[in-house]
């Protein structure tokens, strides 16, 4: 996983959570205009929290993140939007609960991708995995 501060271009994102069509959050992707491409998965674990999930990356075999990738329109703008509705603060990451960061993405359509997905940021997660 990169950090948040490269690769600001990459204008590729993976939700996995609110943020995804028919969700609660999906409205920020439409009203900036973010194309879908592809359902698609990355290498992690998905935790509840509160009243939405939480992924983190694993490398555990068989660990995967089931989600949506989308395309920017403009994703130096986009990411900033975002970031404050994911609580992300690219000058203080250790105090957002979501930290932005860039990972790989597996789709059947497009094959293997990398994109900005927002990770559990916060070490306080509630017990239990959400499938």
């Amino acid at each position: 996983m990169l950090p948040a501060a490269r690769c600001e271009a990459l204008a590729l994102l993976f939700v996995y959570g609110t943020l995804r069509r028919r969700s609660t959050l999906h409205h920020h992707l439409v009203r900036l205009g973010a194309r879908f491409l592809s359902e698609g998965k990355v290498a992690g674990e998905l935790f509840e929290r509160r009243r939405f999930p939480g992924a983190r990356p694993s490398n555990r075999q068989g660990k995967w993140i089931q989600g949506e990738l989308f395309r920017l329109r403009q994703p130096r703008r986009d990411l900033k939007v975002l970031d404050k509705v994911e609580g992300f603060f690219l000058s203080a990451p250790a105090r957002s609960e979501f930290v932005r960061g860039i990972a790989e993405v597996t789709t059947k359509s497009r094959g293997h991708q990398q994109a900005w997905v927002y990770w559990l940021g916060l070490p306080e997660v509630q017990e239990g995995l959400h499938e």
